[in-house]
């Protein structure tokens, strides 16, 4: 059986990438800055976006699953 995708493991990848390690490499969880769960749950009802810093980046994520990374100076 597949692997559900979250948005909050598709967050990781994207910064892991950046960085380029493996996502198990990032020394700071994301459940250290954002809920993932209600992330996920957050574009099942609505659209939009949401913001937020993690990693030495601000991320944006939209109910599209569009992930970008912006690194904070």
């Amino acid at each position: 059986m597949a692997a559900e995708h979250t948005i909050g493991g598709a967050v990781v990848e994207a910064v892991a990438a950046e960085e380029g390690v493996a996502p198990s490499q990032l020394s700071k969880p994301l459940y250290s800055v954002i809920d993932s769960d209600a992330l996920d749950a957050l574009f099942r009802s609505t659209s939009g976006s949401v913001t937020f810093t993690y990693y030495g980046y601000e991320v944006t994520v939209d109910a599209t699953d569009q992930i970008e990374l912006e690194p904070l100076e």
